[in-house]
């Protein structure tokens, strides 16, 4: 499930996610993977997401 959630951020941003961003990611239960999931359109920046993690 990390993986799928980390390809399609990398679809949404065209970019390669930023480490701090990928271990947060991989550390999630799978029912925040999944609201993770339902929330990546609504993502405006990399920064947004980062901001969300912490």
């Amino acid at each position: 499930m990390q993986r799928l959630i980390l390809n399609q951020l990398e679809r949404r941003f065209s970019a390669e996610i930023p480490l701090i961003i990928r271990e947060n990611i991989q550390q999630l239960s799978l029912e925040k993977l999944e609201n993770l999931g339902r929330e990546i359109d609504n993502f405006s920046s990399l920064e947004y997401l980062s901001n969300r993690s912490q």
